[in-house]
């Protein structure tokens, strides 16, 4: 494995590979935090805080399934395919934030001896109490910090988690969090947007370092056995049903942005492949949670060493191929003309 060929660069962070796992449980512990670590990955993004007790008190009523290709709940120790989605509700870590970004920051520190970092990601609620938590993670020396203004759960917790879909608002949390916070901050918005383009703009503006886009959408499952909604609850949906989504939006907002500007691609990724898709859209690096999530740590060398072999293939570093199928998406109108394609299509009696 030529690692030279992996690295990429998110403003002034250098990254080992494109590869960091995404908030979730399985980073709540230390263990978990540098067993990815030790695994290979880039980075790890901790389980996130803010300064809500309903939201800290949400992560007792955790609850996930995992969802075939038919929609069923299938039990978790079946053989799981590319395709099965992740289906759940979670809640914020239950250490006071202070507390838990001084945590953030010691193992900040024990990853960088692997070249490796650990983020702390905070959700917006109060804005004087996320500013106050930024300052307090640049004192502490925190590298990067990730504030997620698209957590999905926030649709059902409301005031506790935030889902900001205003640019007016976005700017007005980024240009805060940047006076205070002088590491590198990435933002990552939710999939439940219509203006993720617009909303990634603002935060460019304000002086965000990179976007993490999208977040996972909320669901409702129904059981057709029982007739009860599965989980008895929405939840949050992601799976590789979502990567060719999440694929235009970064080749979307690339196109608006330009091509310098780090983009970071979430929900959908599987495999090393699924790393390369995203890329070629104009992911600089990509951040899986789902396939750790259901198939354990081994995920992670597993992609590297699929994306390595892909990048061998095609003689190329991953700096080589950022955006490559994001510029050559053509409009509508720059499609050739096709007369009656559409016949092949309907049965010759269709009429009769």
């Amino acid at each position: 494995m030529d690692k030279k060929k992996l690295e990429i660069d998110i403003g002034d962070i250098r990254l080992k590979n494109p590869i960091i796992c995404g908030s979730a449980e399985h980073f709540i512990e230390k263990a978990g935090i540098m067993n990815a670590i030790n695994m290979g990955a880039a980075a790890v993004v901790a389980k996130s805080s803010n300064e809500s007790n309903v939201a800290k008190i949400q992560l007792d009523k955790t609850d996930y399934s995992l969802i075939d290709s038919k929609l069923d709940n299938i039990n978790w120790k079946e053989k799981k395919d590319i395709d099965t989605s992740l289906f759940g509700r979670s809640g914020l870590i239950q250490l006071e934030t202070e507390e838990w970004l001084n945590k953030i920051s010691i193992l900040d520190n024990e990853a960088a001896k692997e070249n490796a970092f650990v983020i702390a990601s905070l959700i917006p609620s109060n804005l004087d109490c996320l500013i106050k938590y930024a300052e307090i993670a640049n004192n502490l020396g925190i590298r990067i910090l990730e504030v997620n203004i698209g957590a999905p759960h926030g649709v059902e917790l409301d005031e506790e988690i935030k889902i900001i879909r205003k640019e007016d608002i976005v700017k007005e949390i980024v240009k805060n969090v940047r006076d205070v916070f002088k590491g590198s901050l990435w933002i990552k918005i939710a999939g439940v947007t219509e203006n993720v383009i617009e909303i990634s703009a603002a935060s460019k503006e304000q002086g965000a370092d990179a976007v993490v886009m999208i977040g996972r959408m909320m669901a409702m499952i129904p059981d057709i056995e029982s007739m009860d909604p599965i989980l008895g609850t929405n939840g949050a949906y992601g799976g590789r049903w979502a990567l060719p989504i999440t694929c235009r939006w970064l080749s979307e907002t690339r196109k608006m942005l330009g091509n310098e500007y780090p983009l970071i691609g979430t929900n959908g990724v599987r495999s090393g492949e699924d790393v390369v898709r995203m890329i070629l859209s104009g992911a600089t690096a990509v951040e899986m949670t789902s396939a750790i999530f259901m198939d354990g740590f081994d995920v992670i060398p597993k992609t590297l060493h699929q994306l390595s072999s892909y990048l061998d293939r095609k003689n190329a570093s991953i700096k080589d191929i950022i955006g490559i199928t994001a510029d050559r998406v053509k409009s509508y109108g720059e499609q050739e003309i096709r007369p009656n394609y559409w016949k092949k299509f309907v049965p010759d009696d269709s009429l009769n």
